[in-house]
């Protein structure tokens, strides 16, 4: 009889120690399956500056990403353990930011690091036209809006000033001054009229009415020169390097003007005894002539989209505004007054031209209708001289 009670003892032992080890929380072998495994960053931006992007930025993190407002915070979780790489983008080309991007940060498993992004914003001529006025006594730099209010004086000295194209992506202008000394030179400057920087070097000699004109990539300028004794062509970076001479003759040559494309500049030359209007290729070869005849075109600007080709031409007995396809063919009068109209600049859509005209006694600047339809509006209105626009891209 002892051996069944044995075994009865063995077993309810076996029982009480199985009892014993659950606590209820599965095995006690050090794995809780209850431990984080991924972490979070938390990523604050901050905006400073001029017309800062209202749209906000993209925050990116070990493949997960998020919107995040100009001046905000947001979080990224489920980040797996270690050095992630976390990035900011959708940042608009006026605004940059400080120190690097992306940032490396390491995540750690139940955790949430923070990092933060500080992006600094520069001012944009959008939705605005330079031009160049004598109303304070000698020729400066004016921003104004497209419908003539708000002129803002950009330059302010005692040499000659002459208003050049605003940049592609709107933060700079480019322009002709003498401020150095009796030869003039090509500047650039912030959109707000800060930040002067000299692109030419000693021994250039800009021509300040036969216009400058940047690359569509904005790395680049054209510009017209007559250190040579004759106004040629030339390109320079916007850094003031790489300076090239595109043209190489007798003539006077002018007005460069980049194809929207790159892959040509538009100009206009007299070689052949008048002024024609010509494309070439930006190195200088390959040219091609557009328009003619026995009068003088010259001044051209291609449309924003490539499809036109505006200019001045005095073949209707003074200068009025024309356009044309880029093949010189389907020639269209825009302007029509006795008055000289001269210098076409297109709107970012290609609906409208912005000129000079001397057509209320004075010069003044214009707007009209690409296709010549309704009356020209005068957007300067006043006594002093005001000429050659160049819309912003920007709108």
């Amino acid at each position: 009889m002892k051996r069944p009670i044995q075994l009865a003892t063995l077993f309810l032992t076996i029982l009480l120690v199985a009892a014993c080890g659950d606590d209820g929380h599965g095995p006690t072998n050090g794995n809780n399956n209850d431990d984080p495994t991924t972490g979070a960053v938390e990523v604050a931006t901050s905006s400073t500056g001029d017309d800062i992007d209202d749209d906000g930025y993209t925050v990116t993190a070990g493949g997960t990403s998020q919107s995040v407002s100009a001046s905000g915070t947001v979080t990224l979780a489920g980040l797996s353990e270690g050095d992630v790489n976390t990035e900011l983008s959708g940042i608009a080309g006026n605004c940059s930011v400080n120190g690097s991007n992306p940032q490396t940060v390491t995540i750690t498993a139940g955790d949430t690091t923070s990092t933060s992004f500080a992006v600094s914003c520069e001012t944009v001529a959008d939705g605005q036209i330079a031009f160049t006025s004598d109303r304070d006594g000698d020729g400066e730099v004016f921003l104004m809006n497209t419908d003539g209010s708000s002129p803002t004086k950009l330059t302010d000295n005692s040499a000659g000033e002459i208003a050049g194209p605003i940049s592609p992506d709107g933060t700079k202008i480019a322009f002709v001054s003498d401020r150095g000394g009796s030869t003039t030179h090509l500047y650039v400057m912030d959109a707000d009229g800060s930040n002067v920087q000299q692109l030419t070097s000693s021994g250039a000699s800009v021509i300040v009415n036969r216009v400058v004109n940047w690359s569509p990539d904005g790395s680049s300028l054209a510009f017209v020169d007559d250190r040579s004794g004759n106004d040629e062509l030339y390109t320079i970076g916007a850094d003031g390097s790489g300076e090239q001479r595109l043209t190489n003759n007798s003539a006077v040559d002018g007005w460069p003007h980049w194809s929207p494309d790159g892959s040509k500049v538009l100009y206009a030359s007299n070689i052949d005894g008048d002024f024609e209007v010509y494309t070439m290729n930006p190195d200088g070869t390959g040219r091609q002539q557009l328009t003619t005849d026995t009068d003088d075109n010259g001044m051209p600007r291609w449309s924003p989209d490539g499809s036109k080709i505006a200019f001045s031409s005095d073949r209707s007995g003074n200068l009025e505004i024309h356009t044309m396809n880029p093949d010189g063919t389907g020639v269209q009068q825009v302007t029509n007054d006795p008055g000289s109209d001269e210098f076409p600049s297109w709107s970012p859509d290609g609906s409208e031209l912005a000129f000079t005209s001397s057509r209320a006694g004075n010069t003044e600047v214009y707007k009209i209708n690409a296709d010549g339809s309704g009356m020209p509006t005068n957007l300067t209105a006043n006594s002093a001289t005001d000429t050659i626009p160049y819309w912003s891209p920007m709108e």
